[in-house]
């Protein structure tokens, strides 16, 4: 559960009582103290009052950079870590247990370079975004990574059943990791086929993955609860305005974390009184209408709270260097507004994302067509708007059929 902090001083002395009590050493203390000390300078140099997540990604942006984590020295990813810990507590009240990052393998040699050419095939054939080609990427990565510790460089090595052995070795995976590992080789391995590569399909080899996908059930927040949200944003100040704009859009069209933050000028026709992008996840275009509520709240900011840029960005950082807003930093708002606001989310994602779930599930409540939510959250397919079906409840009961009572057994007189 999530507790209010008054002061910055505060939250690093309840979290240095919970380290005292996890049995962490002095020394290790003393060195996580100094690096707050460091995060409570640089909140002063910018006027910052309140510790939030988004404060501390932007403390070590400014910091450490952009700079991938693997490239780091050892003490500035040692920095991420006392940062990010501080953000966890914030939020959770303990520090979050973090997995040792394993680098995707170098996509050298011969095997190596085949899946460097199948990508840059795959992006161009599909178009896909960036994410989606890195995640094929991260798991052919693996695939090469066991190629290569059983010494199997070159394709004139490459034998059918490894690809059996292969699937036997993804046991300490995630079901869900496992299967969209052997998803993507299977798919590598028709390439390599149908390239002529390899003379067979070796993926017909592959042991058949049984993973059901479950679809996990969305956050939702009330329309209650999404007022009380909206109602603890200090709007008299700029980081409260930027903040309020933002959130709304989220919550009255559903716009998706990557579209706010990286929403542009050319994007709000005012005179049409409409916005219309393409959305960075799917590329899609949309076009949405410019409600009376968020044109107001955006002139506001702009007018009262954005710093004087010529970038093409709506929302800006409000500390200098005034550019462009990380992504993390409408999560950690959003947080800060939750736990303001006193509404409680243990069990809730609290991201974003859940935001754009609730509109969803608040339209079928209002009984509006799936079709028409499709086309407002921009989904290409009908299907992907289906699962917010499974949290109206209502609806849901409407479906229910009647279970016929057990008919009794008639009785005989002896």
């Amino acid at each position: 559960m999530i507790t209010a902090y008054q002061t910055f001083e505060e939250l690093t002395a309840t979290a240095t009582a919970y380290m005292t009590s996890q049995g962490y050493s002095f020394k290790m203390i003393d060195h996580y103290q100094q690096r707050w000390q460091h995060v409570a300078k640089y909140m002063t140099e910018r006027g910052i009052k309140e510790y939030a997540p988004d404060v501390g990604t932007q403390y070590l942006i400014d910091t450490i950079g952009e700079t991938d984590t693997k490239d780091l020295p050892r003490s500035k990813r040692t920095c991420i870590r006392i940062v990010s810990s501080l953000s966890d507590f914030y939020v959770s009240g303990c520090f979050r247990k973090r997995k040792l990052y394993t680098p995707p393998e170098e996509l050298t040699g011969e095997i190596g370079l085949a899946i460097a050419q199948y990508i840059i095939d795959f992006k161009q054939i599909n178009g896909y975004a960036r994410n989606t080609v890195q995640s094929h990427k991260l798991y052919l990565s693996r695939f090469l990574e066991y190629l290569n510790k059983s010494n199997i460089r070159s394709f004139a090595s490459f034998k059918p059943e490894v690809m059996i052995d292969f699937a036997g070795s993804l046991t300490g995976y995630s079901a869900t990791t496992r299967h969209f590992i052997i998803l993507k080789t299977n798919r590598f391995l028709r390439y390599l086929h149908e390239q002529g590569v390899l003379p067979a399909d070796y993926s017909t080899v592959t042991p058949k993955d049984k993973y059901v996908r479950q679809p996990k059930l969305p956050s939702y927040y009330s329309p209650e609860e999404i007022s009380r949200l909206l109602k603890s944003i200090d709007r008299s100040n700029a980081n409260g305005k930027r903040d309020y704009a933002m959130i709304l859009l989220a919550v009255r069209l559903g716009l998706r974390r990557s579209d706010v933050i990286n929403m542009k000028f050319d994007n709000i026709d005012w005179e049409h009184e409409r916005i219309i992008f393409n959305q960075q996840k799917t590329k899609v275009p949309i076009e949405l209408p410019l409600f009376p509520d968020i044109g107001n709240a955006i002139i506001d900011y702009l007018k009262y709270g954005r710093p004087q840029s010529d970038l093409p960005c709506v929302f800006l950082r409000l500390i200098p260097p005034y550019d462009h807003m990380n992504e993390n930093a409408l999560h950690g708002a959003l947080q800060k507004y939750l736990r303001l606001s006193g509404i409680k989310y243990d069990e809730r994602k609290h991201g974003p994302h859940a935001l754009r779930h609730s509109l969803a599930s608040n339209l079928l409540k209002q009984h509006v067509a799936l079709p028409v939510i499709s086309g407002v959250l921009g989904h290409a397919r009908t299907e992907s708007t289906i699962d917010y079906l499974r949290i109206d409840i209502e609806s849901l009961r409407k479906c229910a059929l009647e279970i016929p009572l057990k008919r009794k057994e008639a009785s005989h007189d002896l």
